[in-house]
């Protein structure tokens, strides 16, 4: 499936469409690295812990069940998803930051920037939930904000 997301410039709001049409959206706190969204009805959140040692915690959108969780490693610009009992790898594919990818083998999505001045691109997914798009696309706002800081 081929999907394109458009970031606000504060990077607190991706609109993700199909087309023309909103297929979802992904909202991002702006004190907290927390989130909820919705992506072809699966809604969830995204409660972050640690300082240091960062994890995130992938909930339903009303917080009562974990779906699964996110552990980062800031220093290599890579993180691991678990998400309902299997295991997820996100990483970035350019040095330039451009295209990154969430998978774990014959399951994967895609992300390409498509714009050097825009925080916008396309998404490319094979047999893998719309929740873990979503997922990757809160892992890179995650990193996004951290590259915007320093």
């Amino acid at each position: 499936m081929r999907l394109q997301w458009k970031s606000s410039m504060n990077g607190r709001e991706i609109r993700v469409f199909r087309g023309k049409l909103i297929a979802g959206l992904l909202k991002r706190s702006f004190w907290k690295d927390d989130a909820y969204g919705e992506l072809n009805g699966h809604m969830m959140r995204f409660k972050t812990k640690g300082f240091w040692k960062r994890t995130t915690r992938i909930l339903n959108i009303d917080g009562t069940k974990e779906l699964g969780h996110i552990t980062f490693n800031t220093w290599k610009s890579t993180a691991v998803v678990t998400y309902e009992n299997q295991t997820f790898v996100w990483r970035f594919d350019s040095w330039m930051r451009k295209k990154w990818k969430l998978g774990n083998g014959e399951d994967f999505v895609h992300y390409v920037k498509t714009s050097s001045w825009k925080n916008e691109g396309d998404i490319e997914t094979e047999n893998i939930s719309p929740a873990l798009v979503l997922t990757g696309l809160f892992i890179y706002g995650y990193f996004w904000k951290i590259a915007a800081a320093s």
